[in-house]
């Protein structure tokens, strides 16, 4: 069995949790920050989607409806963001 694409993915999300810790101490709080970790967060999220639940085995038409979500909860994100800033 071939563990390659796993333990490349899951190191490709390592780098990102801790660039994604580094982001955030850059400067905690910021607007920038917020926007940065959350579309570091989707993209994690598609990633682990496609290649961790076999999502890119299946046709194309599923594999766009996978962002219909994403695309929702980047929107609830930024309303959120919008809705509590200072």
């Amino acid at each position: 069995m071939r563990y390659i694409t796993p333990v490349a993915v899951w190191l490709y999300l390592v780098v990102t949790t801790v660039g994604e810790v580094l982001v955030y101490y850059s400067g905690p709080g910021t607007f920038s920050v917020d926007i940065a970790v959350g579309v570091i967060a989707m993209i994690n999220a598609l990633l682990t989607a496609l290649f961790l639940m076999n999502i890119r085995k299946e046709p194309p038409v599923i594999q766009y409806l996978m962002l219909a979500p994403l695309a929702l909860i980047m929107v609830l994100i930024l309303t959120m963001l919008f809705a509590f800033a200072q």
